[in-house]
């Protein structure tokens, strides 16, 4: 590999080490989370860091393709692994929210995803594009269920307990992407010259970045008698 090509890489993915970062400090503080809604939280962030890396490699590696008769046939593996991060955090805040009626709202939530994510594979090709749509429609039904469960906190949410909980990290974490995760794009989407002029894509890779230290810190400063 060329310098040249090396430098664009780390410009590109500058954001990657954040999994591997994320990954170890989950890894050193799972005692702390081991038998809890987040019990497979490590596992989740190793997917994500294994299918970027494969993504990564797809993309420059032009003689590799899971289908070669496509082009940017990597975009498969990210529809997949949205749906599965979905799927895997409307399954926690089910387990975490007592109200049954709650408990409800995100099962039907979830097949409400699915459904969305078929119907947007008829009018965008997912080997070939994020299904835009559906994403916006996961994301903020996400951040719905969070917000359902900061409100819900029982006894009311207080900073000196709640800043040891991991799941409120993990909440605001996932509040603050998945809100702003759609909107950009959206703006990609539909209005390309303005992802380019504000350089939408740098600011969604800040935003990864920030959501991972986010995770760390929670990670770091729970307590395993503060999660809840």
């Amino acid at each position: 590999m060329e310098p040249q090509e090396f430098i664009m890489l780390l410009k590109e993915f500058f954001f990657i080490p954040i999994y591997i970062v994320t990954l170890l400090v989950a890894m050193l503080n799972y005692k702390k989370f081991f038998d809890t809604a987040l019990k497979h939280f490590p596992l989740l962030i190793a997917y994500t860091f294994f299918n970027e890396l494969l993504g990564s490699f797809i993309r420059y590696n032009e003689s590799f393709a899971f289908f070669p008769e496509t082009t940017n046939s990597n975009q498969i593996i990210y529809n997949i692994y949205i749906v599965v991060f979905f799927l895997y955090f409307f399954n926690v805040y089910r387990k975490m929210i007592e109200d049954i009626k709650i408990k409800k709202f995100i099962k039907w939530g979830s097949v409400i995803m699915l459904l969305a994510y078929l119907i947007n594979s008829f009018f965008q090709n997912p080997f070939m594009s994020d299904l835009i749509y559906a994403n916006a429609i996961g994301s903020w039904l996400l951040v719905a269920w969070g917000v359902i469960y900061l409100k819900n906190l029982d006894p009311p949410y207080k900073w000196n307990r709640d800043k040891r909980n991991l799941m409120f990290w993990t909440t605001v974490s996932l509040i603050v992407f998945y809100f702003f995760f759609p909107i950009l794009f959206l703006v990609g989407y539909l209005h390309f010259e303005t992802w380019v002029l504000y350089k939408f894509k740098l600011v969604l890779k800040v935003l990864i970045t920030l959501m991972y230290a986010l995770f760390c810190i929670g990670f770091i400063a729970s307590h395993q008698k503060s999660f809840r």
